[in-house]
C-alpha cells in the first residue's frame, strides 16, 4: 500500500530537482524550486480561508502553469481538486460547481463570463481569477492573495486514503457524474503510468492534450523523474514542431486526430523531430494505417493507453515493444488493439451474469486495482451498479486473442468518443428534444478518419414545424458546445425500434460501420 500523498511526492521533487526547469511556458522557464513555492502559497491560501480537509476547490481555465500551481496546490494542502473542461458549456460548469459543493472557483480572464454565470446558480464563497482585467466584482486576484503566503516548508497532514479530487464524466441521465478518488488511488496510476508507458528519467514532455484531461496525468509522472512539462496550451502543428526542436522535447501525449494532423504537416519525415523517442495515444480509435505512416516516420516510439476516468489511463497498455515486434514480424493485428492489462490491474471478460466468457467470445471488461474509483460522489445507486464485489464495470465489450491483447468491439452504453472527448447520446437527445420541430430524435457515433467517430443525429421532424441540419447543429452547438453538436442530421419519418420498443441503435448504426469492426483505443 502506498504510504505517500501526491503532495508529499511534490515535496520530494521539489527538493530533490530545486535548480531544474519543471515547467516551460512560451518565454517563462520554472524551476523546481519555484514551483513547490508556488503550490506551497496556494494550497496555504485556501486553507486560510477556513477550508478543510477534503472540500473541493474548482478551477476553469485554459492551459497555463496557473493551472498547475492551483491544482498541485490543492491537492498538496489535501483538498480536493474539480477539473472543469473549458471546452464544456456553462450550464455544465454550474451543475458540476453545485453538484460537487466547490467552495472556491479559480480561474482565468477567458472563463470569467462562465464562473459569474455559475455564481447566480450556485453557493460558490470565493472567485479568484489569475489575471487581473478578469476579477470578477467581489472576487479576488490570486498574485496578490499569495503575496501574503509563506513558500517554506510544512506539509499538512494528508494521509493516503484521504480525497484527491473529483473527476465529472458524463451520464446516460444527461448530467455529468463526478468520480471520486483518493491519494492512494490516483499515485497508484500515476506510478504505473511510469511503468507501462515508456517514460524514464529526464523526459522533456509536451503538452497538447488539455490538463484536465487525460494529459494533465503524466505532469506528476515527468517530476517524479526530474523532467520538465512543457505547456504548448493545445495543439497546432507548426508549433508542435518549432517546441520540439527548440526543446528537444523527448515525449508526448497525443490524441489519434493530433497524429494525423501531424503527420500530414510533414514534409520531410521526422526532419528536425529526432529528439522524440516516446508518443502516447489514446482516448479515442486510431486508424490502423495512419498507424503504419507514423511508425514508419518516426519509428516504433509509440505506447498507447486504454482507461476510463475510472480507472485513469491504467487499464491496459499497447508497449513500444508491441509495436517494434508487430514491425518487426509483420503481424500488425494487435495495432487493432488496446494491449494486454497493466501489471497494477485484474482484468476480466464477463457476460451478463457476471461470469468469465469463453475463451474467443465478447464479454464487458471488468477490472479491479489499487487505482479504482472510490465511487460517483452523492449516487449510491450508480456507484453500486458499476462497482460489484470490488471490479469496476466499463461497459466497453471485448475479445482477447490467446496473447492476451483485448480488442475492444463495441460499448454497452453508447458513448461516443471524437477526438479524444466523451459525447453521451443521452446529452446531446435531450437538448435536441427542446427544439419545437424535433418530434423524435437518436444520436449515434459514426467513423470518421481524422476524429475517430462523430456526432450523428437521426431525427423525426414535427410535421407542423419547420427546421434544418444547419439551425439543429447550432442550436445544440450553441447550448452544449462545439463537441457535443452533431456534424451530422438525418431526417427520417421513423426511427427504427427494438423488439421492446427501444430505439434500435445498432440498426442506425450498421448503416454507417457495415462490417467495419468497431473500437476505442
Amino acid at each position: 500500500m502506498l504510504v505517500h500523498s501526491a503532495g508529499a511526492l511534490i515535496e520530494r521533487c521539489g527538493l530533490a530537482y530545486g535548480p531544474q526547469t519543471a515547467v516551460v511556458y512560451g518565454d517563462r522557464r520554472i524551476t523546481y524550486t519555484e514551483q513547490l513555492a508556488r503550490i506551497r502559497q496556494v494550497g496555504r491560501m485556501l486553507l486560510g480561508f477556513g477550508l478543510e480537509k477534503g472540500d473541493r476547490v474548482a478551477v476553469l481555465m485554459a492551459d497555463r502553469p496557473e493551472l498547475l500551481d492551483v491544482y498541485y496546490g490543492a491537492v498538496w494542502a489535501g483538498l480536493a481538486i474539480v477539473p472543469l473542461n473549458a471546452k464544456a458549456s456553462a450550464s455544465d460548469h454550474a451543475y458540476i460547481i453545485a453538484d460537487s459543493g466547490a467552495r472556491v472557483v479559480v480561474h482565468d480572464a477567458g472563463k470569467a463570463d462562465r464562473v459569474e454565470a455559475a455564481r447566480a446558480e450556485t453557493e460558490i464563497e470565493r472567485v479568484i481569477c489569475v489575471e487581473k482585467e478578469g476579477v470578477l466584482e467581489g472576487g479576488e486576484y490570486l498574485p496578490d492573495l499569495l503575496e501574503q503566503q509563506s513558500d517554506g516548508p510544512g506539509l499538512p497532514e494528508v494521509r493516503p486514503q484521504d480525497r484527491y479530487g473529483i473527476f465529472y464524466t458524463g451520464g446516460t441521465t444527461g448530467k455529468p457524474k463526478g468520480v471520486e478518488h483518493s491519494h492512494a488511488g490516483f499515485v497508484s496510476a500515476l506510478v504505473s503510468e511510469m511503468l507501462e508507458l515508456g517514460l524514464g528519467e529526464a523526459e522533456t514532455f509536451a503538452h497538447v492534450a488539455p490538463l484536465t484531461h487525460a494529459g494533465g496525468m503524466f505532469v506528476l509522472p515527468v517530476w517524479l523523474r526530474g523532467g520538465t512539462n512543457v505547456i504548448l496550451g493545445g495543439f497546432d502543428p507548426e508549433k508542435f514542431k518549432e517546441t520540439v526542436k527548440a526543446e528537444k522535447v523527448t515525449a508526448s501525449m497525443v490524441v489519434p486526430t493530433m497524429l494525423y494532423v501531424l503527420l500530414d504537416s510533414l514534409k520531410n519525415g521526422n526532419e528536425g523531430l529526432e529528439s522524440l523517442s516516446t508518443v502516447i495515444y489514446g482516448a479515442s480509435p486510431i486508424g490502423k494505417e495512419r498507424l503504419v505512416q507514423a511508425i514508419d516516420v518516426f519509428g516504433p516510439i509509440f505506447s498507447q493507453l486504454y482507461g476510463q476516468t475510472e480507472a485513469p489511463n491504467q487499464i491496459s497498455a499497447l508497449h513500444k515493444s508491441d509495436h517494434a515486434l508487430a514491425v518487426e514480424t509483420g503481424d500488425d493485428s494487435v495495432f487493432a488493439s488496446c494491449g494486454r492489462p497493466v501489471m497494477i490491474a485484474d482484468v476480466r471478460l464477463v457476460d451478463d451474469d457476471f461470469k468469465d466468457v469463453e475463451p474467443g467470445e465478447a464479454g464487458e471488461i471488468v477490472v479491479r486495482g489499487p487505482h479504482i474509483m472510490l465511487g460517483y460522489w452523492n449516487r449510491p445507486e450508480e456507484t453500486e451498479e458499476t462497482l460489484r464485489d470490488g471490479w469496476l464495470c466499463t461497459g466497453d465489450v471485448a475479445k482477447a486473442d490467446e496473447r492476451g491483447f483485448l480488442y475492444i468491439v463495441d460499448r454497452k452504453k453508447d458513448m461516443i468518443i471524437t477526438g479524444g472527448f466523451n459525447v453521451y447520446p443521452k446529452e446531446v437527445e435531450t437538448t435536441l428534444f427542446s427544439h419545437p420541430a424535433v418530434k423524435d430524435v437518436a444520436v449515434i457515433g459514426i467513423p470518421d478518419e481524422k476524429w475517430g467517430e462523430t456526432v450523428k443525429a437521426v431525427v423525426v421532424k414535427d410535421t407542423d414545424a419547420e427546421t434544418d441540419e444547419a439551425e439543429l447543429i447550432a442550436f445544440v452547438k450553441e447550448r452544449k458546445g462545439s463537441v457535443m453538436a452533431p456534424k451530422s442530421v438525418d431526417f427520417i419519418d421513423e426511427i427504427p425500434l427494438t423488439a421492446v420498443g427501444k430505439h434500435d441503435k445498432p440498426a442506425l448504426r450498421k448503416q454507417h460501420w457495415g462490417s467495419r469492426d468497431r473500437g476505442v483505443n
